[in-house]
């Protein structure tokens, strides 16, 4: 449908930052003359910009949805992001239920050469973000919104996601030829998520890209369905798993401050929810 073609456009401007209109075109797989016209019109009426010949998003995109839930929520978890990533050295990020999905709304850490995944998603089925969202999901909501079985590749899923190919440029290379650790059906899963439900937090060595680990938990303090999420090398998450796991309790926990955060990290013996 051409307006959900529009919107796509729009998410990508998002993800990649500012681009050209070639840039757009070979990203969407649109074709370069659709993509121009598509481009004046939104720029006409506030929703893109010309900034040195690239194209941003305008003023009237910023201010969309800036009175609902995920608008606040992102404002909100920000700041917590920033104490995270701040205290423990790794990239911290928040994880919402948009559509099927799992989708990066707040990020900080990280090399500022590099996109902070802002924009970037995940499945509910293969990553500790994405199982800790599921998790709070009832049985009649998560059976509608799993894909069919057996489950996507997951490994072909991340790769071709347009925000982990902004995320992942010049910080990942290559993983041919590994095997991913995640469910494949319901049943792997549905055990998966109990024991996420169980422990109060999701962790990931690794189980679906090498180079990549995290632990996860749930928000408790929000107002949607989110996780807050620390990610490393799994050499660095298991390192530092006890600290980071407390750190991020103490943010997800309700009216969590950057003052709690800190706490959290500066105390010797860490106290960890069950």
């Amino acid at each position: 449908m051409p307006t959900l073609r529009g919107l796509k456009l729009l998410e990508t401007i998002d993800v990649y930052g500012p681009l050209t209109v070639t840039e757009i075109a070979r990203i969407t797989e649109q074709d370069k003359s659709w993509v121009s016209r598509i481009v004046r019109a939104c720029e006409s009426d506030g929703w893109v910009v010309r900034e040195s010949g690239r194209i941003a998003l305008g003023p009237r995109s910023a201010l969309l949805a800036h009175s609902s839930a995920a608008a606040e929520v992102i404002r909100s978890a920000q700041p917590l992001m920033e104490a995270v990533a701040g205290v423990t050295g790794l990239m911290a990020q928040t994880y919402t239920l948009v559509g099927t999905r799992a989708i990066v709304v707040a990020a900080a850490g990280g090399s500022p050469l590099h996109s902070a995944g802002i924009g970037m998603s995940t499945s509910l089925v293969a990553t500790a973000a994405g199982q800790v969202v599921a998790a709070q999901l009832d049985a009649e909501t998560l059976e509608r919104l799993l894909p069919e079985e057996p489950f996507p590749d997951p490994l072909v899923e991340l790769l071709t996601n347009p925000g982990y190919k902004a995320f992942a440029a010049g910080r990942f290379v290559s993983v041919a030829d590994f095997e991913p650790s995640v469910p494949t059906d319901r049943a792997q899963l549905l055990r998966r998520l109990e024991q996420v439900r169980e422990q109060g937090v999701g962790i990931d060595s690794g189980d679906l890209h090498p180079q990549i680990g995290c632990i996860a938990v749930p928000w408790l303090g929000a107002t949607v369905i989110a996780s807050l999420i620390c990610m490393g090398t799994p050499a660095e998450i298991a390192a530092s798993a006890a600290r980071t796991r407390a750190v991020l309790q103490a943010a997800a926990a309700p009216g969590a401050t950057r003052e709690d955060v800190v706490t959290a990290a500066a105390t010797r013996h860490y106290s960890v929810a069950p």
